[in-house]
């Protein structure tokens, strides 16, 4: 499996998927790795990335001015070799709802399945929880998406 383009999904693509994105490209940069990344989401819950996820990546030195949420369609899944939900629903949805794209069954996990998980691998919605809990989810993203970009180096060689 060659790895280019990866894609992070979540429900309103404002909390979890963009602070993945934004953590992913922070790891690629550190590692060398020439990968892309994007993040998207089933809803349009807002215009702006949620502001824990914003301190979160601010506490680490990450620029996320650029970020515009983005709804998932045919030609974004099309475009990407690898697909990473934070929910079994999310991928279970997208391979329901876009089973005609090409390699869709092979190519999606959530992100803690890609990193050989096998139980409680989903990454719930931090939207209505603690602040606490909030920002243990996002210390979750953030070790399974250097996790990940550890993995996809290795399968690059």
């Amino acid at each position: 499996m060659k790895v280019k383009n990866i894609l992070f999904i979540c429900l309103g693509n404002t909390a979890r998927s963009p602070a993945a994105e934004y953590l992913a490209r922070d790891y690629a940069k550190k590692y060398d790795l020439d990968l892309e990344f994007q993040s998207a989401g089933f809803i349009n819950a807002f215009s702006y990335m949620q502001p824990e996820s914003r301190e979160y990546l601010d506490s680490k030195g990450i620029s996320h001015n650029d970020f515009q949420p983005q709804l998932i369609n045919r030609k974004l899944l099309e475009e990407q070799d690898l697909i990473l939900t934070m929910e079994t629903s999310h991928k279970r949805d997208i391979i329901n709802n876009f089973d005609n794209v090409y390699n869709i069954r092979t190519k999606i996990f959530t992100l803690k399945e890609f990193n050989g998980e096998t139980k409680d691998i989903d990454i719930i919605d931090p939207y209505y929880t603690s602040k606490k809990t909030y920002q243990k989810l996002l210390e979750i993203i953030d070790e399974n998406i250097e996790k990940a970009l550890k993995k996809i180096a290795n399968m690059d060689q």
